[in-house]
């Protein structure tokens, strides 16, 4: 029913926090399906999106480049197709929907794509694309859908059950409503009508992201006596720069602490139901006779602050917002139960899984393959991570500058983390003996070596492959 070389199933969910999964240790939040997974596969520890924000993710996860090479910046929109908005991934860049068509694969989509003219087949997945969003004015297949079923469409943003505490949040009152429950049945069509080819299908699961819309039942779960807020919710941002302060996720002091544990409780159910339409996808694969042989990837494109450092949503580089889970498994190729903890970059996750395959990009890209570390049980070589970003008004379509797309970049050198800022104060921090991520010492005299350091490490990485609008930090 499918070829020699191993499937691939590629979930990727948006907005998902690090830590926010059973196997992750969180004391409340079940998620039993992808704990099995991480059971009886390799789970990174510390895993890093290429950048913290949607779409400039999302084209490093599937490319192995960083936005500064794929030169999407921005998070793509219908409206946002002109080249100075830096919103498009380029035409010529090579995804995994690309290397695994060319290798015969039968590649699918789900989801939303996110990268650009979201409404045309592209990139290897031209045989099945079931994109829903981001269409403009062309059809919306998803939302066609809740109009042939007769049920409310909750996505439109106006719908009166909608609350808000930082996110929006809803019940849904009929489960054909809920947009992950869609993208999965569409998924288990695609593996209904499998051929003799190994096939590569990619989930693109858009919760746990705002909308925020769940069951009751699964709300219930989560009472919200039993949920507290984040350790640094009162955190002032006293000795850090200032875009921090002034970003449109930072939430206003008097923020209603009971609404926010509320919303809270409906983001882990969310996460929940999240889990259990991935074991659905599990025991099909199952009953098909392929799970031996189905490389299962979940990761999520980006963080979410949810409440630490009185902030929501993404596009920082605390560990909330740019650290992400990241599991794979795959029972005839890999280890049970094997953790890795040396970091993982947003650009070594392709690579990775095309080598699992026996494949690989012809192009040049910026991130590494850890199959042989992984597929021996060991650690991979700890290498310095990076990460870019652009400003708030940059990526959420109120500005074209270069300064305004191009603003920030991290790299994670073993316990530092050093952010250099185009227009503000830089940051070092030591995640080791400060994980909140408190005390900036980029001021801090005795650091003037270690600050030199990973200035040298950003310019080599955005060098390689670059380093276009990033092209400051040479003369910074």
């Amino acid at each position: 029913m499918s070829g020699t070389r191993p499937n691939l199933i590629f979930i990727l969910c948006d907005q998902l926090r690090f830590d926010c999964l059973g196997y992750a240790g969180h004391s409340l939040v079940e998620t039993p399906n992808i704990d099995r997974l991480a059971e009886r596969g390799v789970a990174f520890e510390t895993a890093y999106c290429a950048s913290p924000v949607c779409s400039p993710a999302r084209a490093s996860w599937l490319t192995g480049t960083y936005p500064h090479a794929h030169q999407q910046l921005a998070n793509y929109g219908p409206e946002r197709l002109v080249p100075e908005a830096m919103a498009v991934m380029r035409p010529d860049a090579v995804t995994l929907g690309d290397v695994f068509k060319e290798a015969g694969y039968w590649c699918g989509i789900a989801g939303p794509w996110h990268l650009g003219h979201d409404h045309q087949p592209q990139h290897g997945f031209e045989e099945f694309w079931r994109v829903y969003r981001y269409q403009g004015d062309h059809p919306d297949i998803l939302f066609d859908y809740f109009d042939r079923e007769g049920v409310p469409n909750l996505y439109e943003g106006k719908h009166p059950t909608i609350l808000r505490h930082g996110m929006d949040y809803t019940p849904i009152a009929d489960p054909r409503q809920q947009r992950t429950t869609w993208t999965i049945n569409q998924g288990l069509e695609f593996l209904d009508t499998l051929d003799d080819r190994s096939f590569f299908l990619y989930l693109s699961v858009k919760d746990p992201h705002p909308l925020i819309a769940v069951s009751q039942e699964l709300i219930d779960k989560y009472p919200i006596d039993k949920i507290d807020l984040p350790k640094t919710w009162k955190d002032d941002l006293a000795g850090r720069p200032d875009y921090l302060k002034n970003d449109v996720g930072r939430m206003s002091q008097d923020m209603d602490e009971t609404g926010f544990r509320t919303m809270m409780a409906y983001y882990f159910a969310l996460i929940t139901h999240i889990d259990d339409q991935v074991g659905r996808l599990m025991d099909h694969l199952e009953s098909l006779g392929l799970a031996d042989n189905t490389i299962v990837t979940f990761i999520s494109d980006h963080g979410e602050m949810l409440g630490e450092h009185h902030a929501i949503q993404k596009r920082m580089f605390w560990e909330a917002s740019v650290r992400v889970p990241c599991v794979v498994s795959w029972p005839a190729g890999l280890p049970s139960g094997h953790l890795v903890t040396t970091p993982l970059g947003g650009v070594d996750l392709a690579p990775t899984l095309l080598e699992l395959c026996g494949l690989s990009f012809e192009n040049s890209i910026d991130g590494r393959s850890v199959a042989q570390a992984i597929r021996e049980g060991e650690q991979s070589d700890c290498v310095p991570i990076f990460s870019e970003i652009g400003t708030s008004d940059g990526i959420n379509f109120r500005s074209t500058e270069p300064e305004e797309l191009a603003a920030r970049v991290m790299v994670r050198d073993g316990d530092w983390k050093y952010i250099m800022n185009r227009t503000d104060d830089d940051e070092l921090y030591n995640v080791s003996v400060d994980p909140l991520e408190l005390t900036n010492l980029a001021a801090d005299a005795d650091q003037a070596d270690r600050i030199t350091h990973g200035q040298s490490l950003i310019r080599e990485m955005i060098t390689h492959t670059g380093p276009g609008y990033y092209a400051w930090c040479l003369d910074a």
